[in-house]
This record gives C-alpha cells, sequence and structure tokens, in this order.
C-alpha cells in the first residue's frame, strides 16, 4: 500500500501545481503590445501619403482658385503647399508626443486644453516660418524682405495651418481609442481563453482524485480475500498512474491514445473480477486517429463497472464503440448490468465528462445516458469529428 500511497501523493501534489499554473495564467495575461497591432512603418507611410494627398488637394484649390490673378503656375501651387504640409507631416510625431503626455481625462481637462492651445500656436509660427523659408530658397518667392513677408504669411496661412495641429491631434485620438478598444478585445479574449483553459484542467485533475480512491477501495476489499490479486493490481495500479502522470496533460488525444488508457484500467479491474467482466471494443478504421478529450472514456467505462457491473454476481460486459458519421464522431459505452428503475443520477464521472465536452465543444456536442432498451444502462457522446492534421 506505500506504493500507492507514495504515488497517490504524487498525483495530489501535480494537480495542486497545475491548479496554481492555470490561475497564475488566468490573472497575468499576456501583454499585448501597441506595436503588435499596427506597425510603426505603416503609420508614418501612412502619415505620410495624408500629407501628400493634402498638400495636393490645397495645390489644386489654389491653382484653380479664380480669385487669385494671376493664376499660380502648377510649380508654385505645388511647391508651396506640399512644402507647408509636409512640415505638418514631420511635426506630426511632436503633436503625438504632447497628445501622449496630455490627454483629455477626467480632471485633466483644462491642463490638457491649454497645453495643446500653446502648443498648436508655436508649432503653427513654426511650420509658417520653415514653410516660406523652404519656399524661398526654392526660389518661388524672392528672398528680399523675408521677415517682413513673414508677417504677411502668418495672416494669409494662420487660418489654416493652426486647424492643421487640431485635425493631426483629433485623428491621433481616434486612432488612439480605437487601438485601445481593440486591445481591450484582445484581453479580454485572452482571459476567457485561459479561464476555460483553468476549468478544464480543474474538471480533469478530478477525475484522477476520484478514480484513485475507487481503486485503492477496492484493492483494501481485496486484501482481505485474495491477497495476490490485490498486489497485482496495486502493480497495475503504479503502472497506469506512472504512465498518467508521464504524458502531457493535453486536453484532448487520439481516440486510439485514449483506448490504450481504457486498456490499462481494464487490466487493473479484470484482475478483481476475472471472468466476471468482458469487454469487447468496435471502432470504425477511420476514428482511431480523432481527437477526444483525455480521459473521456475511462470514467465512463468506471461507471460502468463499479454500478452496472458490480452489484451482480455472475457479473456483465461492457461494448465500446465509435462511428465517424457526416464530420462527427459517435462514442458510446454500454453495459449489460444492473439497469435504473428510474431517472438515472448524474455522478462525477458523468457530470464531469459532460461539463468538459460543453468547455470544450460547445454547442456542437451532445452528451446522453439512461437505461438500454435492452437491458443495463448506455452513455453516448458526439462530438466534431477532426484530426491532428485539420485541428
Amino acid at each position: 500500500m506505500s506504493q500507492a500511497v507514495a504515488i497517490a501523493e504524487r498525483a495530489a501534489k501535480r494537480a495542486r501545481s497545475l491548479a496554481f499554473t492555470a490561475i497564475h495564467r488566468q490573472s497575468a495575461p499576456q501583454p499585448i503590445l501597441y506595436d503588435d497591432l499596427v506597425s510603426r512603418t505603416r503609420i508614418a507611410l501612412f502619415v505620410f501619403i495624408a500629407g501628400t494627398l493634402t498638400g495636393i488637394y490645397f495645390a489644386l484649390q489654389a491653382h484653380f482658385n479664380p480669385a487669385v490673378m494671376p493664376q499660380l503656375t502648377w510649380r508654385h501651387a505645388f511647391g508651396v503647399n506640399l512644402a507647408y504640409y509636409y512640415i505638418w507631416t514631420a511635426m506630426t510625431p511632436l503633436v503625438i508626443w504632447v497628445a501622449r503626455r496630455f490627454r483629455f481625462e477626467s480632471g485633466r481637462w483644462t491642463v490638457a486644453v491649454l497645453t495643446h492651445l500653446l502648443a498648436s500656436i508655436i508649432l503653427t509660427v513654426i511650420q509658417i516660418f520653415l514653410g516660406e523659408a523652404i519656399v524661398s530658397l526654392l526660389g518661388l518667392r524672392p528672398m528680399l524682405n523675408f521677415f517682413r513677408k513673414i508677417g504677411y504669411s502668418f495672416l494669409a496661412n494662420a487660418q489654416s495651418s493652426l486647424p492643421t495641429y487640431w485635425l493631426i491631434l483629433f485623428a491621433y485620438l481616434a486612432f488612439d481609442y480605437y487601438v485601445k478598444y481593440r486591445d481591450r478585445e484582445l484581453r479580454g479574449a485572452h482571459l476567457a481563453a485561459e479561464l476555460s483553459r483553468a476549468q478544464l484542467q480543474a474538471l480533469k485533475m478530478q477525475l484522477k482524485p476520484h478514480f484513485l480512491f475507487n481503486t485503492l477501495n477496492s484493492i483494501s476489499s481485496l486484501m482481505y480475500s485474495d491477497v495476490d490479486a490485490a498486489d497485482a493490481m496495486l502493480a497495475r495500479l503504479s503502472d497506469f498512474l506512472r504512465l498518467t502522470l508521464d504524458r502531457d496533460l493535453d486536453q484532448e488525444v487520439t481516440l486510439d491514445e485514449e483506448l490504450e488508457f481504457v486498456r490499462r484500467y481494464l487490466e487493473i479491474e479484470k484482475i478483481r473480477f476475472e471472468d466476471r467482466l468482458t469487454v469487447s471494443v468496435d471502432i470504425d478504421h477511420d476514428a482511431g486517429e480523432a481527437r477526444v478529450p483525455t480521459l473521456a472514456l475511462q470514467p465512463l467505462i468506471e461507471n460502468a463497472i463499479h454500478h452496472g457491473i458490480a452489484p451482480r454476481p455472475n457479473g456483465g460486459s461492457i461494448a465500446i464503440r465509435a462511428r465517424r458519421n457526416n464530420g462527427t464522431l459517435h462514442i458510446s459505452v454500454a453495459d449489460d448490468g444492473v439497469a435504473c428503475s428510474e431517472q438515472p443520477r448524474e455522478r462525477i464521472g458523468l457530470a464531469n465528462t459532460r461539463k468538459r465536452l460543453e468547455q470544450l465543444y460547445g454547442t456542437e456536442q451532445r452528451f446522453t445516458f439512461g437505461s438500454s432498451p435492452a437491458g443495463g444502462f448506455v452513455v453516448e457522446m458526439v462530438i466534431p469529428f477532426h484530426t491532428a492534421r485539420n485541428a
């Protein structure tokens, strides 16, 4: 018994460790970085294109403006407007920096408005000064009396240049709020996925102690009647637990792998029941690679043995069947043991399996159980058919 107790302690420690890990992951989701959503290169390219299109729009407007006589040449119209708006394009990072430092948040509205008003005036002055300097250097305007012309340029261009700061500011704020909204959605989905994973792991961990206690109880009963059988059953239990502990705890395995678990478990039970227990397995040739929940069949077979076969003096038989049907996998576990005279109670194994199926497959699964028309008890589950290749 000491070997089984040691293995049970090891299983309990691993269950606690996995539960702690699941809760820790749930409470500390991986951060979703700003740059993961939109690359800075694409943002810079978008700002450049926006500045170019804005400059072209005002250049066309200036060239075809009937109030301007003589008509501006294409070179003059495009040179002046592209110079002005490329400067705003270059100053966009400054606008964004101010927007990040002084946000329109509760309790800071006054400071933010005053700061952005001052920043818009300063950057507009800088933009017009640099614009006129570039235009003069390009030969589009004479360099003579440059500083006298600057005053006229402020009066002529301030009404269009000053609102440009606020347009850039509000465009950035709208984009920033959109990214944060998407970030919250992604975080919410991440938290929901982690919570679902933690719930599935907790349900799976609940099955192992239940199975272990039932098996140890059976061994304890055999100790008084057949010591050799109890010793053999304990050795098989040790092998079975070592197999489960050494495996990665994936939520799904292939049906063939799950049947291997079932075979190991049945080896334990057959020591106790000997020829009172017979098991038949009927699996479609293309169903073995299907993915099924880990430990999905073992609790159903355990339920059939302990509540259907064990109460009968002559024992009974269990039939395991799996069929692929139009994109679904139909699995049934039926026994010819004691039938239920009333509505069957959903015990730990059945209730746990139902919850895991709901977590994994939602409305795409079906789980039913009840008395079989031929006598005994039958459990059926229907899940989506998928393999490791198309999972």
